[in-house]
């Protein structure tokens, strides 16, 4: 029985030297699990004599060669269809019709856009139609053909307008002062014939006022604001001129208003009209001055007020900036948006370009239309928020709400309608600026692809746009130590491991995935270098039996 037991443990050594080598040999294999020798004693009993404490053992026996499940270490690369997997887990593979389970996630796009493994085994997940994931596990793949471009449907500009931003020309709020320059904007002075027959230099001194294009006008007699009894020479009185487009009258700058009080909505109508200035007092002679300036001859603010936008001429705007947006076709084009402030009451005239033009034209009329209705505003309450659009302003028109749109701008589709949303926008004192976004995108092809923690598979474009592709699926077991090993560092289920729980990744216990990652060998080899030794002390001394025996063999046999 000796050479028997000697034998039995030499046949042990040999297989803990064998399991500790495969160790040692896949020490840099991903995804690779070590592998254990489980022993166990043997002993020869017979129905008589069984249980006696004087049994002699026969050796030892390899009861078992576990594998041992424990993570590897998580090394990053720079692919990112490398994953590991952060927990517990197996990923889902095909390999030829049966699934398997792996941790090695160095996985590759074969010529087809299938998610595979270095031997050609098929990723499993749910793949994703229109970005919403489906619920049947089969193979990964990515398309590979390019995505077709998508027209701009809406944009948001969110912006903040400088509340300390002034008019043009800015609104003078000082007592006025003949002697001040300051105090008022522009002048105009005519010789009149007081009633003696003496000349004498009549100034008229506009100052700029809250409301837009208007003035309030000042008049004084060889310098003098009041006549002899302490009257002003011309009593309170406004002016409004059109703006640089002539929009209500048909000429640009013309007066359209002017009466002692500041105009409101309603007071003007097209093409307007004003009043004359009068001018009326007694000098110091005695003599007395009456005089009346036409319209036809107001001094207008031809070089003082804002001139026709124009998108080229910051000066005639008081904040503008472009962004891009796409047709149906993927082409870009430049949307321009500019803001004018218009008079003291919070309200910002909105200006719309489509690459550097102000209009399109109409093809059932074949007239220029504006992008944007003319006299669209954006008004602000006293606490800087936005709130609303409107189309008109005062004094001009009634404010009337509205939604901003525009059309014309895409050439592929006149018809096609541009929403524009200016969210929360405000007017604090802060230099203005906006934030831009839009829904649009041209043609785009493939560019790369990524998974996230969740396991989704996103594929990002040239065009700057991504798209949820699928998510990956991973298989658990009641008894991962029943898992029966397939080679290519893929296991099996078994009756022994029962059947594979699918699911998919940070869900419920499974693990999460960590992309451009790899899962280590959790051999350890200075662990395995010690096995090796033991192992080769074990089989010397399972020899050294063996050769002991056979010594007192021979010895038994040399008897004579």
């Amino acid at each position: 029985m000796g050479f028997n037991t000697a034998l039995s443990g030499i046949k042990a050594s040999a297989d803990y030297l064998s399991t500790t080598g495969n160790n040692i040999a896949n020490s840099d294999t991903t995804g690779f699990k070590k592998s254990r020798v489980e022993f166990g004693d043997l002993y020869s009993t017979s129905v008589i004599g069984a249980g006696s404490s004087n049994t002699i053992g026969s050796g030892v026996s390899v009861n078992n060669i576990a594998q041992e499940f424990s993570a590897g270490n998580i090394s990053y690369t720079d692919n990112n269809l490398d994953l590991a997997i952060d927990g517990t887990g197996f990923f889902v593979i095909d390999v030829g019709g049966t699934q398997a389970y792996t941790r090695a996630g160095d996985f590759k796009l074969d010529e087809e856009g299938y998610l595979v493994t270095n031997d050609g085994a098929y990723v499993q997940g749910y793949n994703a139609v229109n970005g919403v994931i489906g619920g049947s596990l089969e193979d990964l793949v990515v398309p590979t053909e390019r995505i077709a471009p998508e027209a701009s449907t809406e944009v948001t500009i969110e912006s903040n307008l400088d509340s300390r931003l002034e008019d043009v020309p800015p609104y003078i709020a000082s007592t006025f002062d003949t002697s001040d320059p300051d105090t008022y904007t522009y002048t105009q002075t005519q010789n009149v014939t007081d009633s003696a027959g003496i000349q004498h230099a009549v100034t008229y001194y506009y100052a700029k006022a809250e409301t837009p294009n208007t003035y309030q006008v000042y008049a004084t007699v060889d310098g003098e604001l009041t006549d002899n009894t302490g009257a002003n020479w011309l009593p309170e009185t406004y002016v409004t001129f059109d703006d640089a487009d002539g929009t209500t009258s048909g000429t640009a700058f013309a007066p359209i208003y002017s009466d002692s009080t500041e105009p409101t909505s309603g007071d003007i109508v097209a093409p307007g009209a004003p009043n004359d200035f009068t001018i009326t007092g007694t000098l110091a002679s005695g003599a007395t001055v009456n005089n009346t300036l036409t319209t036809a001859n107001f001094s207008t603010p031809d070089n003082f007020a804002r001139q026709s936008f124009d998108p080229t001429d910051p000066e005639t705007y008081t904040y503008g900036n472009t962004n891009t947006v796409y047709d149906a076709l993927g082409e870009t084009h430049t949307i321009g948006y500019y803001f004018i402030k218009q008079g003291e009451d919070n309200t910002w005239e909105m200006k719309i370009t489509v690459d550097g033009e102000s209009t399109y034209t109409d093809p059932a009329t074949g007239n220029e239309v504006p992008f944007l209705t003319e006299d669209t505003v954006v008004q602000f309450d006293s606490q800087g928020n936005i709130t609303g659009a409107y189309v008109g302003y005062s004094p001009y028109a009634v404010a009337s709400p509205t939604q901003l749109s525009i059309v014309g701008w895409d050439p592929t589709n006149v018809a096609a309608t541009l929403d524009i949303d200016l969210g929360e926008s405000t007017q604090y004192a802060l230099s203005s600026s906006d934030t831009f976004s839009q829904d649009g995108y041209a043609a785009g092809e493939l560019q790369g692809v990524s998974f996230d923690e969740d396991g989704f598979l996103t594929a990002s474009y040239t065009n700057q746009q991504t798209a949820v592709l699928g998510q990956i699926a991973l298989a658990n077991f009641d008894n991962v130590d029943g898992l029966t090993p397939a080679g290519d560092t893929a296991w099996v289920a078994s009756s022994e491991s029962g059947a594979a729980n699918v699911g998919k990744p940070n869900t419920g216990t499974f693990g999460s995935i960590q992309g451009g990652a790899l899962e280590e060998s959790n051999v350890d080899l200075t662990e395995e270098l010690v096995a090796l030794i033991e192992a080769q002390r074990n089989y010397q001394a399972n020899s050294k039996t063996l050769e002991t025996e056979n010594t007192v063999t021979q010895t038994i046999i040399n008897l004579r």
